[in-house]
């Protein structure tokens, strides 16, 4: 089961439900792959201008930590389990979940609470 706290998310395919994640690891696996930044891929995701290759290594490497054993033509598969439409919209809430916006404005971090 995914756990949005650390920033996981179900993706469903078929009867099985994996869990994504884009964690520090699974990026590096991403761009090791892919060649391309983080940022250049998030930007491309973004803009609705990735390949379904591209679709296909972001789905591979989110699904990197609690399923390993998942290769790029099994990404494929889950992918084509799942639909297109909802692999996305799972990779853009990992996204989401692995750069959460800082809470107010301005670039730094919000301060501590004394507790």
């Amino acid at each position: 089961m995914a756990n949005a706290v650390r920033g996981q998310v179900s993706l469903k395919a078929g009867d099985t439900t994996y869990t994504l994640s884009l964690s520090a690891n699974a990026i590096c696996e991403l761009e090791d792959a892919t060649g391309k930044d983080i940022s250049d891929i998030a930007e491309a995701f973004n803009k609705g201008s990735v390949s379904m290759k591209s679709i296909r290594s972001l789905v591979w490497a989110a699904l990197q930590d609690q399923h390993h054993e998942i290769d790029l033509k099994g990404a494929g598969d889950v992918i084509t389990a799942a639909g297109m439409a909802r692999c996305v919209e799972a990779i853009g809430h990992a996204f989401k979940a692995a750069f959460p916006e800082a809470e107010g404005s301005g670039s730094r971090p919000p301060k501590a609470k004394a507790g």
